[in-house]
């Protein structure tokens, strides 16, 4: 019975994906154009089919493979499901190959989040005891934690952050048992606000020494034994950061609707996005199921149901193992869980600029008939395959958005999805007839031991072992490194060693001036980045390497060198750049570096209003500054950088996902109403009947200096001049409205009869 119930369902998911094929054919752009959003025929239906209540149900992990779609020749194998782990969010390795699970526990354990900021949530340790690759030994090796969202393994050490703080905390198993017995402050960055959604992720170690997370525009550097801090010129990201062979950066996010950016040039530059980097059709998805349970509504549905634009963007990663096929080596693989699957994208070199593609015409790599398959991370293992987190959660939206009055909360109650919980997956992408790496020892190996990884081709193990030889500052083999980038005919051999270098602090001159002049474009370019200091003092060390760049041919090198010229301000730097747009002046080099300008231009323009209202108000001045770095990590998806509403991606010209903050009358009018908005939220049609795809979701949560001063920030920004929003009227009006558990329409706004508000 067990079998034939196995196959029925198989059968039905197979039909399923028929139909969803045949609408993809009938409602794709004729053209194969730009995505344009369409509305639902209708409004969907509150009324769930037996189709969809049976692809509700939970199921085993067997069912779930069972109704997973991938590409030939891919499968998945299970690591781990519940009742060992739950809702998993992160998944990682230590040198050792134990692998480290970050737990999400409480999250949406009913539709109203009621339970969400228990401390009862977990890192788990998974060891394979028998070198099998299976993971036969799981350990809590963390407890009592809320909602963790990054973990970082040093050597011994491993680094842990949790929801609500910008601390992260070192935790270490002193007495093998595989439980953190000892636990210290690593970095002190004190309390985050904001919904968890829009809180940072990811602190991942890139090979230029440097680790990462999304949201906040910084970056750390543990170096000399303490964590030293480098501002970002950009905020990127929401739930993933993934990056290549090189280093290259590419970020989404799930409330602007965004598969990829940030992705030209790193962001300690400025930021930046390009036009036509997404290409045509890119933020298209076709899942499997024709569930309206999504973010953004019915323009968000294709006719007849299921998602059809990226809008839960989740845990990206470029593939850089060596146990799948080779035509997946660099590939970006997104999970997007509102969907129900996974987007395999080419990145490709047009000329300097980056594109990102869909690998396949209309489809996806992975997708599920699974409601509850909530794909939500990937990285390469140190086998070589690919590992994914699903959640298996039947909310995959925080309570923020699933409030009474929201799109969405009927929409999940239809199929039940609130009901399902307290489960989670850990899979393995293999291929037909590959073979997997050997488990990793390099907690023990020694420094010259790990020197020999950097030639391995899979990334997991040149990262791990560059990070190890770094942690342990042992300056005994820089011989050895020196060597190797001078005569390994591994490029990406060569491109780890001049990093660990760089982060031994050992590199020389006269090898920068070496590798500039590198037979490959990409050792070039690192080794530009490396001389950013000599480049700026002008150094004669690397003058004749410099001198040849001054003709280089390749565009994504000639990008680098131009900002990194600007960007140190060179002291010959702006003839050098001048000569080189003119050389490459039918590449993509003009463009990306015009953009960067330009991009320093708006910062320049902020940073002046920002003095311009010290003078004038050091009180709002001082509100605008708190208020201006909240917009950055919190508003700037749907709002956009300019307060002109984020472009949607691939849409028309104009659309946007948010109303433009410029003039806003809600904003920069009535203290009473623009309180009401930003603490319950603004839903359904906007000025002129438009309807926009981000939905307004209110900040009851938030404290009220927080929320004033994102809003002081944007009545005084974009070409605003508006009074600020105090502390005691927010609190008036949140008295006032307590009892209010939905968002407001514009007509309620409307309709309200409020005394007008004088200006101090």
């Amino acid at each position: 019975m067990k079998f034939q119930r196995k196959l029925a369902v198989l059968a039905a998911a197979l039909l399923t994906v028929a139909a969803a094929r045949l609408d993809a054919q009938t409602t794709r752009p004729a053209d194969g154009g730009s995505f344009r959003p369409r509305r639902f025929v209708g409004q969907p239906s509150t009324q769930a089919s037996p189709e969809d209540l049976e692809a509700s149900k939970m199921r085993s992990p067997e069912e779930t493979i069972s109704m997973i779609h991938l590409q030939p020749g891919y499968h998945l194998e299970l690591v781990a499901s519940e009742p060992d782990i739950m809702a998993p969010v992160v998944c990682t390795w230590d040198g050792n190959g134990r692998m480290y699970v970050a737990e999400m526990k409480s999250y949406m354990l009913d539709i109203n989040g009621s339970k969400e900021m228990a401390k009862v949530s977990q890192v788990l340790r998974l060891e394979d005891t028998h070198g099998d690759g299976k993971y036969d030994k799981i350990t809590v090796f963390a407890d009592h934690l809320l909602l963790p969202r990054m973990i970082l393994p040093l050597d011994d050490r491993i680094l842990i952050r949790e929801t609500n703080t910008r601390d992260i905390y070192s935790y270490r198993d002193t007495k093998g048992t595989g439980s953190a017995d000892e636990k210290t402050i690593f970095f002190k960055g004190g309390p985050a606000s904001g919904n968890l959604e829009h809180q940072a992720s990811g602190l991942m170690w890139n090979i230029d020494n440097y680790m990462y997370t999304t949201v906040e525009a910084t970056r750390y550097r543990f170096t000399r034994g303490k964590v030293e801090t480098e501002p970002l010129k950009a905020h990127y990201g929401q739930w993933g950061i993934a990056a290549d062979d090189t280093g290259r950066l590419i970020f989404n996010t799930a409330g602007g609707e965004n598969p990829g950016l940030g992705f030209q040039f790193n962001p300690v530059y400025a930021e930046f996005d390009a036009r036509g980097e997404l290409a045509d059709g890119f933020v298209q998805v076709f899942p499997l199921l024709k569930f309206t349970d999504v973010q953004g509504g019915p323009q968000r549905l294709w006719p007849g149901g299921g998602l059809n634009h990226f809008t839960g963007c989740a845990g990206g990663s470029i593939y850089r193992g060596d146990a799948l096929p080779a035509d997946l080596e660099g590939d970006y693989l997104l999970p997007e869980p509102v969907g129900r699957l996974m987007r395999r994208a080419k990145l490709v070199n047009e000329g300097g600029k980056i594109v990102l593609k869909n690998a396949y015409d209309h489809a996806e790599f992975m997708v599920s008939g699974d409601a509850n398959f909530r794909p939500v991370y990937t990285a390469t293992g140190p086998d070589g395959c690919l590992y994914i987190c699903d959640m298996y959660h039947g909310i995959i939206q925080e309570s923020n958005w699933t409030n009474e009055g929201s799109y969405l909360r009927p929409h999940i109650q239809k199929y039940g999805l609130d009901k399902n919980i307290n489960a989670g997956r850990i899979y393995r992408l293999v291929y037909d007839g590959m073979k997997r790496h050997s488990q990793p020892h390099m907690l023990d190996e020694t420094p010259a031991q790990l020197v020999t990884h950097l030639t391995d081709a899979n990334g997991w193990w040149r990262d791990t072992a560059q990070k190890l030889i770094i942690l342990r500052g042992d300056k005994s083999v820089v011989p050895a490194l020196e060597e190797m980038t001078r005569t390994s005919d591994n490029v990406l051999a060569r491109l780890h060693a001049l990093w660990t270098l760089d982060g031994l602090d050992s590199v020389q001159p006269k090898l920068l001036a070496e590798k500039m002049r590198d037979v490959d474009p990409r050792i070039r370019a690192a080794a530009i980045r490396i001389a950013e200091p000599l480049l700026k003092a002008g150094s004669q060390k690397i003058a004749k390497a410099r001198k040849a760049l001054e003709d280089e041919p390749d565009p994504s090198v000639a990008i680098q060198f131009c900002i990194s010229l600007l960007h140190t301000d060179a002291p010959y730097g702006a003839a050098v750049v001048h000569d080189l747009l003119k050389q490459h002046a039918n590449d993509a080099t003009p463009e990306i570096v015009n953009g960067y300008r330009d991009s320093l231009v708006r910062a320049e323009a902020d940073a002046a209003l920002g003095r311009a209202l010290i003078q004038r108000n050091p009180k709002l001045a001082k509100t605008w500054t708190k208020g201006h770095e909240i917009f950055l990590q919190t508003c700037i998806a749907c709002h956009g950088i300019d307060g002109k509403g984020a472009p949607v991606p691939g849409a028309a010209e104009g659309v946007t996902l948010a109303p433009p903050l410029k003039g806003s009358k809600r904003l920069v009018g009535d203290d009473a109403i623009t309180s009401r908005i930003v603490l319950h939220g603004l839903v359904g049609p906007n000025d002129g009947g438009k309807i926009y795809p981000g939905e307004m979701a209110g900040f009851p949560w938030a404290d009220d200096e927080w929320l004033t001063s994102v809003v002081t920030y944007a009545r005084n920004a974009f070409g605003n001049h508006g009074q600020m929003l105090t502390p005691q009227k927010l609190a008036e009006i949140r008295k006032e409205t307590a009892s209010r558990n939905k968002p407001y329409t514009l007509q309620e706004l409307l309709d309200m009869k409020s005394p007008p508000t004088t200006r101090p």
